[in-house]
């Protein structure tokens, strides 16, 4: 990739989001799909005098799917660590064991050099943090979490004694994890304590655009059934073919990024300020009890979110003050 706009990117990300310190030993974890975006960050990483290594896997099915143990290894040796990759591995025992170990991680899933040169990423991510401190702040005093929507969602969830991870675009120090492009605010629900009717619009990880709305039904933090097209049919196929805790309801998180657009890309699509979205499966890497193969994250746009009672979004707009 020859964009000279791609290498200031990276140096950026390298240098406000990451905070690269000369000589810090750096590990690029890639696959096949993202090897020419990796590249990029290997040699704008030469320019911190790093001898950046680049490990290159087969993409992984789905988010949330586990790595060898080869890289595992060496992402627990690395200062730095770079996941410029097709399908995520934010959730998975790799990224625990990288930052129990003191790494610390920028995760770019789905990445493409489209979400690398416009809208998210380009946003003044001090006032998002700020914006994700002061959601933060409202998860960690709440109780219970509400969730309606004009399409059909209607959510009720336990976030007592959870706490809230901030994903503001910066790194704060080893053994934490930022994205890019970022902008959320997430907690795990409390396990078997969400109730109700999700719908998933316009997006889903493992299946893009959906071709219509799905609809999930929840009991007991379970999904119990999901109805709706072709891309309902997709993702019933997706949890049949997974494993037993492949149907909790794993995450729930606020999108705080203005400039976030929706593009069909979970990686941009869920920072969108305002929206709401909710994963399943594994739940472990945000504090949570339930450890599965996959954590697919699904859009619900223009929601309004209550926290014990007080609304902090409605119909799409967050109220903060």
């Amino acid at each position: 990739m020859n964009n000279p706009k791609l290498y200031e990117v990276v140096n950026r990300l390298m240098s406000k989001s990451m905070q690269l310190k000369n000589g810090e030993s750096v590990c690029i974890v890639t696959d096949t799909e993202r090897l020419p975006l990796a590249n990029v960050f290997s040699d704008v990483a030469v320019e911190y005098d790093s001898d950046p290594i680049l490990v290159i896997m087969a993409p992984r099915k789905q988010h949330g799917s586990e790595v060898s143990n080869i890289i595992t290894g060496a992402m627990m040796k690395a200062d730095v660590i770079f996941q410029v990759v097709t399908h995520a591995m934010t959730h998975t025992d790799a990224t625990r064991d990288a930052m129990q170990s003191g790494s610390r991680i920028l995760v770019l899933r789905g990445i493409t050099e489209d979400l690398m040169l416009y809208g998210a990423i380009n946003a003044n991510y001090k006032d998002i943090a700020l914006t994700c401190q002061k959601v933060a702040e409202l998860m960690n005093q709440a109780k219970q979490a509400h969730i309606r929507t004009d399409a059909g969602t209607d959510l009720v969830m336990s976030i007592d004694n959870r706490t809230s991870h901030i994903l503001d675009g910066i790194v704060k120090g080893p053994g934490t994890f930022a994205a890019m492009p970022d902008g959320e605010t997430a907690i795990s629900p409390v396990e078997e304590t969400t109730e109700g009717t999700l719908v998933i619009e316009h997006s889903m990880d493992g299946i893009g655009l959906l071709d219509e709305p799905i609809h999930l039904k929840v009991i007991k933090g379970r999904v119990i059934s999901i109805e709706g097209g072709q891309s309902a049919q997709i993702l019933r196929e997706l949890v049949d073919q997974s494993d037993k805790d492949a149907n909790n309801i794993a995450e729930f998180a606020i999108g705080t990024n203005p400039k976030a657009r929706l593009v069909g890309n979970l990686a941009e699509d869920k920072k969108l300020e305002g929206s709401v979205h909710i994963a399943i499966g594994d739940n472990h890497v945000l504090g949570g009890k339930i450890t599965s193969n996959i954590h697919l994250d699904g859009m619900v746009l223009n929601p309004t979110v209550e926290l014990d009672g007080e609304r902090v979004i409605g119909n799409g707009k967050l109220h903060l003050e």
